[in-house]
């Protein structure tokens, strides 16, 4: 069996394959991660092909499989026990989310990261903050779509721009300091707005017809690349909008830390800490209703503990 080639979203020349190459190919695009390099207590004699690297990895992965549950945990922003406590069914496998996270192209990483960091005047580390978010949005963006041509699909996509908008807030006591300021640290990578975006523009150009060459199906990589650029271009936070979004995301989730955590949101929104009349605060709720439904509601019980004078922080 010939080496599987590397991923179709990159510029190197690519070999014909056979139809048993590409599923294998596609099989291990879908398992195979971006951590998947030798050990160094392995000893390595000569630079090792695609196909032995990938081999290892499955061989690892056989081993010790991914928890889909503990994925799952990772990107939210809450512990295992949590989420079995909301009772919840799976949103999305961790094979999913591998896939979704590793198709984008890397060409552009690091010389667009630097770029993207110096493309503003804020003072360190809040351009550092602010160019990791700019950088997120961009290879988020070109997974929604890389994703949407390889599947005809936006479900992964958006299930995952609601795991990475509870990330935010459910993480938010993560944060940096900057004068007399808090500023949460996930909210560089809660790109839900632009992912919603791409994959809107993913559907539309998977509805023209199939002879106009801007069918989706029809891009090229360098095409989609451009298409992602120019959607974040579009719809990215401003500096001034980032950093008022990552303030309220650390002070929202400090004020609540002292509560149980189904009642985190509610609380926030109750208590105004969260700016409902923002897109993306409302954003945030239609993922807790989505993903947590039970946290997304007030009982009635839970309302007549924030009507409570200790709860109320509001200045009349």
């Amino acid at each position: 069996m010939n080496p599987i080639p590397k991923p179709a979203n990159t510029d190197d020349a690519m070999p014909l394959l056979s139809s048993d190459q590409k599923i294998v190919a596609w099989l291990c695009r879908m398992t195979a991660r971006n951590d998947n390099a030798i050990k160094h207590n392995v000893a390595q004699t000569s630079p090792l092909s695609p196909f032995e690297k990938n081999r290892s990895f499955l061989d690892g992965r056989a081993r010790s499989p991914a928890d889909d549950w503990e994925v799952v945990a990772s990107l939210t922003g809450h512990s295992i026990e949590d989420i079995m406590f909301a009772g919840i069914d799976l949103p999305i496998s961790a094979a999913e989310i591998d896939h979704f996270r590793r198709n984008h192209r890397e060409t552009d990483r690091l010389v667009g990261r630097d770029f993207l960091s110096t493309r503003n005047d804020l003072p360190s580390p809040l351009s550092e903050l602010y160019g990791l978010y700019r950088h997120r949005a961009r290879l988020d963006a070109e997974s929604t779509l890389f994703v949407a041509q390889a599947t005809g699909s936006t479900r992964v996509a958006r299930i995952m721009s609601d795991l990475l908008a509870i990330g935010a807030f459910a993480s938010g006591h993560e944060c940096i300091s900057h004068g007399s300021m808090t500023y949460s640290v996930p909210a560089a990578f809660d790109t839900a707005e632009i992912i919603d975006r791409t994959s809107d523009e993913a559907e539309r150009r998977c509805a023209l017809p199939i002879e106009m060459p801007s069918h989706l199906l029809k891009m090229t990589p360098d095409e989609i690349s451009v298409l992602a650029n120019n959607i974040v271009e579009r719809n990215a936070l401003t500096p001034s909008e980032f950093l008022e979004k990552a303030n309220q995301l650390s002070e929202a989730r400090q004020d609540v830390h002292r509560l149980p955590i189904e009642r985190h949101l509610v609380t926030a929104l109750y208590e105004s800490d969260l700016d409902k009349s923002k897109t993306w605060v409302e954003r945030l709720s239609e993922a807790y209703q989505r993903i947590f439904p039970a946290w997304s509601m007030v009982s009635e019980e839970d309302s007549l503990d924030l009507d409570m004078p200790e709860h109320d922080n509001r200045v009349p």
